[in-house]
């Protein structure tokens, strides 16, 4: 857990659940103050009243309802300890294991506060893709994505999923039938929930090969509508979406990822779904090899915005004024700056991507000629001038 007694997520539970404002008022305090400034939220309760207001535009009465939710803080350390007892982490966005991506790869609103997981929380900092398609795949996709899974777990890339039926679950299926094989399954219900349902995953998680992760509490029953928020931290969580058959449903998910910039392969079908895609930047994969390149080139990609991610805003960002513009804009991504970014040095990303992780093998090597490649031409260049 993040510490010994559980301190700071317990005031996250608090900050939440007890301070009287809405999700909508404590996403801005929270990535304000903790991602901006680099503070720990049960540093947020040593502020006063007065301060609150001014710095947050809260109301005297919200400041101090938000002081108030300190007074449970004992209870949300109970309920960590129940949630631990079941196997469950709490995984707050100060955790050291909170996935990066979901803090640049979605706007300030859509990122989420918490998390619950079962499994190795380590696990989601790992390179992950996930499979988009049909609820029942023809048989030439199910054996182009049988062909790819094992060269996936030679270089160390895993597969998220939302444990949907079809595709999806064929693929997280497959991969943890490799003993080396890693997944994560992000779920729409409460992890509490969803062990009642099946124990179909207890071994490989027991195992530290699959990590099971919900944006829900863990006593929430699934319902259809929670579907969407779970596809979202899915596609957002991976690296590369994969759809090898388009349907009606992937579609519009892949053209919104699309939109976040993300990459998008698609099968060699002509098809109007697969030319809509390709119109809109997706890629085509004409075979394993290529989708392993794009992938690692997303991984180079991944580690240079967690690098930035990483780094205090606090110097830039001044507190919000009491009286100014709304605190939530959807069109303003207040808690991300956007600069210009000059290439790193192969032996920089290297130094960079092995503190996030496992490196592939192929990817080291790929960076490592990089590397050499740069040396050369800085002798040449320093030859020339001579």
């Amino acid at each position: 857990m993040e510490t010994g007694n559980h301190n700071e997520a317990a005031y996250w539970l608090a900050l939440i659940n007890h301070s009287g404002l809405k999700l909508a008022q404590i996403k801005p305090i929270a990535q304000q103050w903790h991602l901006m400034e680099g503070k720990s939220i049960a540093a947020l309760f040593n502020l006063s009243a007065t301060e609150l207001s001014v710095r947050f535009s809260l109301t005297e009465a919200q400041a101090q309802g938000l002081l108030k939710a300190a007074d449970s803080h004992a209870a949300q350390v109970n309920l960590i300890k129940t949630w631990q007892a079941q196997g469950i982490e709490l995984i707050t966005l100060s955790h050291p294991h909170f996935p990066g991506r979901l803090i640049y790869a979605l706007p300030p609103k859509q990122q989420p506060l918490l998390l619950w997981a079962r499994g190795s929380t380590q696990a989601l900092l790992e390179p992950t893709v996930t499979f988009l398609g049909k609820p029942e795949p023809e048989p030439e996709t199910i054996a182009f994505v049988n062909d790819l899974l094992p060269i996936l777990v030679s270089e160390n890339m895993g597969v998220v999923s939302g444990y949907g039926k079809g595709l999806d679950r064929i693929a997280f299926e497959g991969i943890l039938e490799n003993n080396e094989g890693q997944a994560m399954a992000v779920l729409p219900m409460g992890l509490a929930a969803f062990a009642k349902l099946t124990q179909k995953l207890d071994q490989p998680v027991s195992e530290g090969r699959a990590v099971l992760l919900s944006p829900f509490p863990p006593d929430v029953p699934f319902k259809d509508n929670l579907a969407e928020a779970r596809n979202l931290l899915v596609d957002s969580l991976a690296l590369a979406l994969l759809v090898p058959q388009v349907d009606t449903d992937s579609q519009p998910r892949a053209e919104a990822a699309l939109e976040r910039g993300m990459p998008v392969l698609v099968n060699v079908t002509d098809s109007p779904e697969n030319r809509a895609l390709i119109d809109k930047g997706a890629i085509l994969m004409t075979d394993p090899g290529e989708v392993i390149d794009m992938v690692q080139q997303a991984i180079i990609d991944d580690a240079l915005q967690a690098e930035l991610a990483q780094t205090p805003a606090s110097e830039a960002a001044p507190p919000i004024k009491a009286g100014g513009p709304p605190m939530l804009d959807g069109e303003d991504d207040y808690a991300l700056g956007s600069e210009p970014v000059d290439p790193l040095a192969a032996d920089e990303a290297l130094d960079i991507l092995s503190s996030m992780g496992a490196v592939p093998d192929s990817l080291r090597e790929r960076l490592q000629a990089i590397e050499e490649q740069q040396k050369l031409e800085a002798e040449e260049r320093k030859g020339e001038g001579e």
